[in-house]
């Protein structure tokens, strides 16, 4: 504590000018190493002293405990020493309590001090309401500061618009800067050109760096090797990570060495992480043993997030009950997601009611989509029709 001791020099008490930023290092020497009680004693030192950083730390640390009203008085009282990333923080709460114009305002007055996260909180701001230049704008402003996340964002968005060669640009400059995710993008950029060998290069890369998504793509390409067993060491790194696809693809593996128990358990965990394809799954496997209800439950679920064929299964369980505006509504609406099946089911049950044309209808959409039980039935149709030609 040599460093920090007061000296008495007359009548008032007197520190070091470099002690305030001393202790706020300790502090987050502290924070760094689990000891939160200790890093906050540190930074309230520091804060006596006016410190800016100190008060923004304290301001944060109050925020990832959930203690709002402390996090925005430390946070306030920051940014009147003009302390950067109080201000981007003060825009994130203002951002989550629904305050949009006063988390704009956070965020500008941020940048205007060159904190690189504001302009892309700004960036997002006005991608979210279609200002894609102006958002190009405040990602370009963030990568002039080398952050990498706006590299990022700069890639997908030169890749959403077709420029590969732009996207592939940023997203190496970002890699530059161990971007896990750029990596990740590059690799796919790799395997779509059909470069298997760079994509493998760049997601052993980010998996390197902990990327999940890299994890997982390795993972894939394993298993498209015939690797079964380097397949699923790469998922369960990412399952650890809580990557869903890699606990999906664990139930898939599983499923097919005939271990429907770990498979359970592996869509069970993706379901967890939202994944609907896996709930879909947990109600077939519900239904094969016969668990009517339990099948409906997870198929809701699904259903809920745009599962087709979560719907156009809830659709045949309607229809087994009777319930044939039920059924009806679930085929409707997995047919609106392109689901084959939903079509030609719509086209029996319009089929059985006579209505021959709504019947045409739904199988030619669904022969649209190479569906051939719809086009073996509008041959039926035809040849029911006379039309021996059709």
């Amino acid at each position: 504590m040599g460093l920090f001791k007061k000296q008495q020099q007359g009548s008032g008490d007197v520190v070091a000018p470099d002690a305030p930023d001393a202790m706020t290092y300790l502090g987050e020497l502290a924070y760094r190493a689990g000891d939160l009680e200790g890093a906050r004693v540190w930074w309230e030192q520091a804060a006596k002293f006016d410190n800016p950083q100190a008060m923004n730390r304290l301001g944060v640390l109050a925020h990832e405990e959930g203690d709002l009203d402390a996090a925005r008085a430390w946070l306030e009282q920051a940014a009147t020493l003009d302390q950067p990333d109080a201000m981007n923080r003060l825009g994130v709460l203002a951002y989550q309590a629904g305050d949009l114009d006063a988390a704009r305002a956070w965020y500008e007055q941020a940048a205007t001090l060159d904190q690189p996260q504001a302009m892309i909180n700004l960036g997002l701001f006005a991608q979210q309401a279609g200002d894609l230049d102006a958002a190009r704008a405040w990602w370009e402003q963030a990568a002039t500061l080398d952050n990498p996340q706006a590299m990022l964002y700069l890639g997908f968005l030169a890749k959403e618009s077709g420029d590969l060669d732009a996207a592939r640009a940023w997203f190496e400059q970002a890699a530059t800067l161990d971007q896990r995710a750029a990596m990740t993008c590059l690799g796919l950029l790799a395997e779509d050109a059909g470069d298997l060998d760079a994509a493998r290069a760049w997601y052993e890369q980010a998996a390197t760096l902990g990327n999940q998504d890299a994890m997982f793509r390795l993972g894939l390409l394993a298993k498209e090797a015939g690797d079964l067993d380097s397949a699923r060491t790469w998922y369960e790194q990412a399952a650890t990570l809580d990557q869903p696809d890699a606990m999906f693809r664990l139930g898939v593996l599983a499923k097919e060495a005939g271990d429907l128990d770990a498979a359970r358990t592996w869509y069970e965990q993706a379901a967890t992480l939202d994944d609907p394809q896996a709930m879909f799954l947990l109600g077939v496997l519900a239904y094969q043993a016969g668990d009517l209800e339990g099948a409906r439950v997870w198929w809701e679920q699904a259903a809920k997030f745009d599962n087709p064929q979560a719907m156009t299964c809830l659709g045949m369980l309607a229809n087994k009950a009777g319930g044939l505006d039920a059924a009806r509504v679930w085929f409707e609406q997995a047919a609106k997601l392109d689901q084959p099946q939903a079509m030609i089911n719509l086209g029996v049950l319009a089929e059985d009611a006579g209505d021959l044309d709504a019947t045409r209808v739904w199988y030619e959409q669904a022969a649209t989509l190479d569906q051939p039980d719809a086009m073996f039935r509008l041959g039926v149709l035809a040849k029911e029709a006379g039309d021996l030609d059709a």
